[in-house]
């Protein structure tokens, strides 16, 4: 079994309304499939937010609609991340 990779957010990626960025993570290196984690109001959430790396995209809605917005809006820098640290590592996910 494969263990669960992970990159910090924390601090790399700007709050977005009330969700504040922690991590990223995945098992399988070849996924294009991150979790996101974040916390809402200051409360870690159970579910993570599903970030598509082949369509740069955060696929689930947080709280409101503008919040929602501002959180897809920080896709591509979560992308740039998590690409760079597996890189880095020679991990693919296609």
């Amino acid at each position: 079994m494969s263990d669960i990779k992970s990159v910090d957010l924390r601090g790399k990626i700007p709050d977005a309304g009330a969700v504040h960025f922690l991590g990223a993570e995945w098992k399988v290196p070849q996924s294009r499939f991150v979790i996101v984690r974040f916390a809402l109001d200051n409360k870690e959430q159970l579910l993570g937010l599903r970030l598509d790396l082949d369509k740069r995209a955060i696929l689930d809605d947080v709280k409101d609609e503008e919040t929602s917005a501002a959180v897809k809006a920080r896709a591509e820098q979560i992308w740039n991340i998590v690409i760079s640290y597996r890189q880095e590592r020679r991990e693919t996910y296609i």
